[in-house]
């Protein structure tokens, strides 16, 4: 089996990953740190919602650190994306069960975004997706790319905007500002996650129906929705004192 080069257009992405890591890393200490403060199990599983996403940028990075070191998509390459998008589904499971607790509803459907969390796993490691493979090598073989693409984004989204209508729905019966400022970022930072994934199953249709080699402008919006993400889920959640006294100057607050 054939590997394809490395193209240093890509260099600058692999780069963008290893940053995002070191900000997750700081973000999942924060959150962790917050957990050990309060003993309560929110925080806990957002530590590991965080944890999760982080874990899958930093394997990202090594799969990408191999290409840049070698020139070629390799083996670590190859396992690094289904493994990288094994985390997300992880990171999704626990973003749901944060989200139930937090509203006391849907713990029923817990057995079921789990199982169908691991069927998706299963799916992602397949040899028929073909991770990193040249084109040539599985031209008219059996390629499921998009439909195991497809069912980790659409189970992303299912469970991103459950949470973004949630946190709606809440925002209205709540008079304090500093909480409903708290739910208007962590909207916008679920519908950034749904963009992200948009942009990341652009990537993959230029890849199937146009013959592109990956990494297109796609994947860079994608990551900058990522980044978004980050900083909106960090600020709703952790609500930093210098936020919290600029919401209290602004309405007034003593």
């Amino acid at each position: 089996m054939s590997y394809s080069p490395f193209e240093f257009r890509v260099f600058p992405i692999f780069i963008y990953y290893i940053s995002l890591s070191i900000f997750g890393i700081i973000v999942s200490i924060k959150m962790y740190n917050k957990w050990r403060e309060r003993n309560v199990p929110p925080p806990l599983f957002l530590t590991l919602v965080f944890s999760f996403l982080t874990s899958a940028l930093i394997i990202l990075s090594i799969g990408l650190a191999e290409a840049v070191i070698t020139g070629f998509y390799k083996e670590i390459y190859r396992i690094s994306l289904p493994l990288a998008y094994s985390m997300v589904v992880f990171a999704d499971i626990f973003l749901f069960i944060f989200a139930s607790y937090m509203i006391n509803k849907g713990k029923r459907a817990f057995p079921i975004i789990i199982i169908v969390g691991i069927i998706l796993i299963i799916i992602l490691f397949l040899p028929w997706n073909w991770w990193g493979v040249p084109r040539e090598d599985y031209e008219g073989k059996l390629n499921i790319r998009l439909y195991s693409t497809g069912g980790l984004v659409v189970f992303s989204f299912l469970i991103y905007g459950y949470i973004a209508l949630i946190s709606q729905k809440v925002k209205r019966n709540v008079d304090d500002e500093i909480m409903r400022t708290g739910l208007r970022l962590l909207f916008y930072s679920m519908i950034s996650l749904i963009f992200l994934f948009l942009m990341l199953i652009m990537d993959t249709l230029m890849i199937i129906f146009f013959n592109h080699p990956g990494y297109s402008g796609f994947t860079y919006i994608a990551w900058i929705f990522g980044l978004i993400f980050i900083v909106l889920s960090y600020l709703s959640l952790i609500m930093p004192d210098w936020l919290v006294k600029r919401i209290k100057k602004k309405y007034g607050y003593s």
